[in-house]
């Protein structure tokens, strides 16, 4: 098995098949996450989203996870994939924003 083989701990370590087990990592983890859809919907005064939740463990709580982030008060975001790169991409959207906030005195705005 390639874990336990070595040559899966570096990006740029080739295996003596002349495979980078790294990037078929990376492959195998898109093609598991792709059947997520999201619809998003505005409004003059409204909008609506909606996400698949599957949930990948029986073990795992339904109500704990979820794909609707805050960044503002007024705004939000909807995130499918890979929970730690949405989270990532959350928390540095919370950042920007309030650095904005930080630096014009007002909340940033949604439409540019």
């Amino acid at each position: 098995m390639a874990r336990q083989s070595g040559y899966d701990r570096h990006i740029t370590i080739f295996s003596p098949e002349g495979r980078l087990h790294q990037v078929e990592y990376a492959f195998q983890a898109v093609k598991k996450n792709q059947n997520m859809t999201s619809v998003a919907l505005r409004g003059d005064d409204s909008v609506v989203a909606v996400t698949q939740k599957k949930v990948p463990d029986k073990l795992m709580d339904k109500e704990f996870g979820t794909h609707l982030y805050n960044i503002t008060p007024n705004l939000g975001c909807l995130m499918t994939g890979m929970s730690p790169d949405a989270r990532a991409l959350v928390y540095r959207a919370r950042e920007i924003a309030s650095k904005f906030k930080d630096k014009n005195g007002y909340e940033i705005p949604a439409r540019p």
